[in-house]
């Protein structure tokens, strides 16, 4: 039912753009008078095949996901991640660190694992690093939703 509503949205639409950029002699007459016949074509078409037995079908066709570009979408986002939370905790925090980010590659393309390995602390009080290293996890797990593993 979905095509047929989009095929009379369609032909409706071609035929109001023929409409205006048409010329307005005979050749214009002609071809509109081509678009008008084509517009009960496709109104008429569930008809014709209720009329040979068939009942009101409609042929629908399956959208097929294409895997491979979802899983690059995935890594093309989780690679923005990685470089925004490096550069996010080096001014917020002053930690220098590796990021892994590991998106899903659905359709939210949700973060399935995040990896943060702090590399240098900079310079902080005696037992600051333990501190920064609750407040790194707890901040990355209330923006992104997942579980973060800070080492």
């Amino acid at each position: 039912m979905k095509t047929y509503i989009l095929s009379i949205a369609g032909i409706i639409l071609l035929s109001a753009v023929f409409t205006i950029v048409l010329p307005g002699g005979k050749m214009g007459k002609f071809l509109k008078g081509m678009l008008k016949t084509a517009t009960i074509l496709v109104l008429l078409a569930p008809f014709v095949s209720w009329a040979g037995g068939k009942g009101f079908d409609f042929q629908t066709s399956d959208i097929i996901m294409d895997e491979k570009y979802l899983a690059y979408c995935a890594q093309s986002i989780s690679e923005q991640d990685e470089k925004e939370i490096g550069a996010a905790l080096k001014n917020n925090f002053g930690v220098t660190v590796e990021v892994s980010v590991e998106r899903d590659s659905g359709s939210p393309f949700s973060v399935k694992k995040m990896q943060i390995k702090i590399i240098d602390f900079g310079i902080n009080e005696e037992n600051e690093h333990i501190i920064i290293v609750d407040k790194i996890k707890s901040t990355l797990e209330k923006k992104y939703g997942c579980t973060a593993e800070v080492a």
